[in-house]
């Protein structure tokens, strides 16, 4: 092996071992760390979302929302919510024979506050009108500077592809006549467009309805192959499991 592959294994091992000793825990929202920059969109005051996000949201353009009574529209706000990704690595012995590092399974999040959505329910029916989930994938961050880097350079590839975007088609499992104040269990299906392929998926979404106040969360589960890139393995070191999670827990405001 060449000196600079052992260099760069070395490197991400290092990078992708911290906290090997125990499982990561997933920030609340409200103690998720803040962005770069204020902006204000949508009108929802106080947003707290980098520039560059703001620039690469502003390029989609807007949304077209059906018309009519019954109609409510909510839009995320960044500042209490968060996207992320979840997916488990296992180091093997080899990396204690030549670095030192522990052997064990860890699972590694990571996550930014830099998302966008919009939400059109009329919760009488229950019925879906337009909407809209973005999250801006360059400001992903774990606890390792260098797992990011090769993250956004070599899997995700979100310098040239800085959006994963969302819209669902389909609204299932609600039952009609729905009690604000109680959680709400149902599903989103449709196409999620990432690293420049587009796939279909369902999301699993749990979420209170309180006033002008949406909370909740959901999630979907995707493989790395199919958005086209193999998950990381080191021969005798360490693996990523192919398949991983995306989270969103947020909280949206009526309009």
């Amino acid at each position: 092996m060449k000196a600079i592959d052992r260099l760069f294994i070395l490197i991400f091992a290092l990078a992708l071992s911290a906290g090997c000793s125990g499982r990561e825990t997933a920030q609340a929202p409200d103690e998720a760390m803040p962005t770069e920059s204020s902006q204000e969109t949508g009108g929802v005051p106080g947003r707290l979302i980098s520039k560059e996000a703001a620039s690469a949201f502003a390029g989609l353009g807007s949304v077209d929302l059906k018309q009519g009574d019954g109609w409510r529209v909510f839009r995320i706000d960044p500042s209490v919510s968060r996207a992320a990704y979840v997916v488990d690595e296992e180091l093997f012995s080899g990396a204690t024979s030549k670095y030192g590092l522990e052997v064990g399974n860890t699972t590694v999040i990571g996550e930014t506050q830099d998302l966008e959505g919009l939400l059109q329910i009329d919760p009488a029916q229950p019925a879906l009108g337009a909407n809209r989930f973005a999250v801006y994938l360059p400001t992903l961050q774990t606890d390792q500077r260098l797992r990011d880097g090769w993250i956004r350079e070599n899997a995700l590839e979100s310098d040239r592809y800085p959006l994963a975007v969302f819209v669902a088609d389909k609204f299932s499992g609600v039952t009609a006549g729905y009690e604000e104040g109680v959680e709400a269990r149902f599903e989103l299906e449709g196409n999620l467009n990432i690293r420049g392929t587009t796939v279909p998926t369902v999301w699993r979404v749990a979420a209170t309805l309180s006033g002008d106040t949406i909370r909740g969360s959901m999630q979907t589960t995707l493989r790395m192959t199919s958005l086209g890139f193999d998950p990381p393995d080191f021969a005798g070191t360490l693996t990523v499991q192919d398949e991983f999670v995306i989270q969103i827990e947020f909280a949206a405001v009526e309009e």
